[in-house]
């Protein structure tokens, strides 16, 4: 029959194939979505253990900085025990000058038992026995003896309960520092694993993320801008021509001010954009601090450090740091001291809108926050990230900004 009709079955023959491929097509793009799914699944998981990482990290520089402050209170405290031992040995070695003085007399009775059975009398009462000897023959008085008694214990009290949680402290870091390790062993199996099945797909997303967030960074600064220079304009506007110079000068300031931190919407926004205060305190305040002249010798500071191997708890020029490191080290070259730790650095320092961003601020991720980096302008910071890495440049990753502050 088709011989009769060999068009129609040609024509039949193209509906059954274009039929066919048609069939095929959504599988496909059923496929390639299913993979990008899978990549953005194993980007989120990687960066979930990166920040477990961190955290541990912090916890482990939290007590080694504790511990570190309660050393030198238990040094302290041992000193002032020993000061008032001293005391104590002096006060009684004249006690018992005294006592032997009153047997020499032959007026033993006052000495009590001190003498007539020594085998029966402790420590405690032998101290209340010289005492009393001492008062009859005006040597001393039992209320400074006896005060100076009880401080001794009461120090003594201290210094153990000084020395257990030193001990605590210790045990905690230590649990901290083999999970942070364990913690960053595990990461580098899940990438080297995951890199193995995914090749360069996995860097592909990471960049297409960073991409994607350093683009609504720069639509958000843009905005706040031109919000800045709205607000400027109406201000000088509504002062009316009778006042002009004074709302010349106050537009001038509004616009010096923007100028200076780079974005200058004037918001007292804290440094996560969202109302957020993630590191607590700091003094945020209305308004961003100036731009200080020491933010480019941090910069500077922290540029000489790159190539720089990433090391626990560490702040040590080239040598090791971790990532509170190379930023409290950075801003302690410019002559500003920063904890080294992040959270506490966020804490300590004015915070600023994360649109106003200069370099030489510092930028915070994660909540709670567990890693920072020191911002060197157009969008990228300088970092210690992990185990295995080194002091390096890299994009800011705004999406994941919890915070930025300015030191100085």
């Amino acid at each position: 029959m088709c011989r009769s009709r060999p068009f129609r079955c040609a024509l039949g023959l193209v509906i059954v194939l274009l039929g066919g491929a048609l069939a095929v097509q959504p599988a496909s793009a059923d496929g390639i979505g299913d993979q990008q799914q899978q990549v953005q699944q194993v980007v989120a998981e990687l960066d979930r253990l990166h920040q477990k990482v961190g955290q541990l990290n912090e916890q482990y520089v939290t007590a080694l900085n504790e511990k570190a402050v309660l050393d030198g209170e238990i040094t302290l405290a041992q000193q002032k025990i020993a000061d008032q031992q001293a005391q104590l040995g002096t006060l009684e070695g004249q006690l018992a000058n005294v006592a032997v003085q009153k047997f020499m007399g032959g007026t033993n009775d006052a000495l009590g038992p001190l003498f007539t059975d020594p085998n029966s009398i402790d420590d405690g009462l032998a101290r209340d026995h010289l005492a009393r000897v001492a008062v009859n023959a005006g040597a001393a008085t039992t209320d400074n003896y006896h005060d100076l008694l009880t401080k001794l214990d009461k120090a003594q009290k201290d210094l153990e309960r000084k020395q257990k949680k030193e001990l605590d402290l210790a045990n905690r870091a230590e649990d901290s520092r083999v999970k942070a390790e364990k913690a960053a062993a595990d990461l580098e199996v899940r990438f080297t694993q995951e890199k193995a099945k995914l090749g360069d797909l996995i860097a592909k997303e990471e960049k297409r993320q960073s991409d994607a967030a350093a683009a609504s960074y720069a639509q958000q600064v843009a905005d706040s801008q031109a919000k800045a220079q709205a607000q400027a304009a109406a201000a000088a506007k509504s002062t009316g021509s009778g006042s002009s110079t004074k709302s010349g000068g106050a537009g001038s300031a509004v616009a010096a001010g923007s100028s200076a931190v780079g974005a200058g919407n004037g918001s007292a926004t804290d440094a996560s954009g969202n109302g957020s205060d993630p590191g607590g305190g700091g003094g945020g305040g209305n308004s961003p601090p100036p731009v200080s002249g020491r933010a480019a010798v941090a910069v500077r500071a922290a540029q000489s450090q790159l190539g720089v191997p990433y090391q626990f708890a560490q702040a040590s020029p080239g040598v090791a740091f971790d990532c509170s490191g190379i930023t409290s080290y950075a801003w302690s070259v410019a002559g500003v001291g920063i904890p080294h730790q992040s959270a506490a650095q966020y804490a300590s320092t004015p915070h600023v809108p994360k649109d106003q961003a200069q370099p030489g601020d510092l930028i915070f991720y994660y909540s709670p926050i567990s890693h920072v980096g020191i911002y060197i302008g157009g969008g990228s910071m300088i970092h210690s990230p992990q185990t295995g890495s080194f002091v390096s440049v890299t994009s800011v990753r705004w999406d994941k900004v919890v915070g930025v502050s300015r030191p100085g």
